[in-house]
């Protein structure tokens, strides 16, 4: 049987629909597990089985629209006793439904939540990061950008005790309140190096533009990899 061309190309789109509609599955290296939700009713599913059988996880629930019944069903699963050495952290922004949030953030002490700093969120964790940056970032892996292009995990600066921030929060006592070494860094201070001294350049040649980070996933990266290094995991 033949098909006519407006029907493959009606069946193009719908492919590529589908494809930039499923969930998006990424290793982040040792063990550390990566799942972003792009449709809450499609997803259910595999986002209870994946938080069930990940002990280690980076949940990405950005600019993510959803209903309650989904909020409950991840709430449910994330409020069950993780594995020993488990780590969740879970990523969210100014356009995560309200109500997932609420959910995600409602006494869940083994979850840790970052999101770009925001007066319409209170993650655990506050990246310095514009909405706009940050989505512009989320949206860079679903078009292509290799992950590892997006996530710089080999600088090495002073932070605080991570540790010490899960601890707390497990404990009801949030980032705020807790004692910081006199070294920490701070997420008011962003993860661009000190601007030095410009030179001139040839007219003829173009400066590079600044490579896209995402700067929420690599904190979660590299939180995970502090809690590795001070064997907390």
């Amino acid at each position: 049987m033949k098909l006519t061309t407006s029907v493959i190309v009606f069946l193009f789109f719908l492919a590529a629909s589908t494809a930039a509609n499923a969930a998006l599955e990424k290793d982040l290296g040792q063990a550390l597990a990566y799942l972003r939700v792009t449709d809450a009713d499609a997803d259910t599913a595999l986002v209870v089985d994946t938080i069930a059988h990940r002990p280690a996880l980076v949940l990405d629930l950005r600019s993510l629209s959803t209903d309650v019944a989904f909020a409950g069903a991840v709430q449910t699963a994330l409020a069950k006793p993780p594995a020993p050495h488990a780590i969740r952290v879970v990523l969210i922004n100014s356009t995560t439904t309200p109500a997932l949030v609420a959910a995600i953030t409602d006494s869940l002490a083994s979850v840790i939540t970052i999101g770009p700093r925001s007066p319409a969120i209170t993650p655990d964790i506050a990246v310095s990061i514009s909405d706009d940056a940050d989505r512009r970032a989320f949206a860079a892996l679903a078009t292509g950008t290799p992950l590892e292009k997006l996530i710089n995990d080999s600088h090495e600066k002073a932070r605080y005790d991570e540790a010490r921030l899960v601890q707390d929060h497990a404990n009801g006592v949030s980032p705020a309140d807790s004692a910081l070494p006199a070294d920490a860094e701070d997420d008011s201070v962003t993860n661009e190096p000190a601007h030095e001294e410009k030179k001139p350049l040839d007219a003829a040649k173009k400066t590079a533009p600044a490579p896209m980070i995402d700067l929420v996933l690599e904190r979660a990266v590299q939180l995970h990899r502090s809690m590795l290094a001070l064997k907390k995991l």
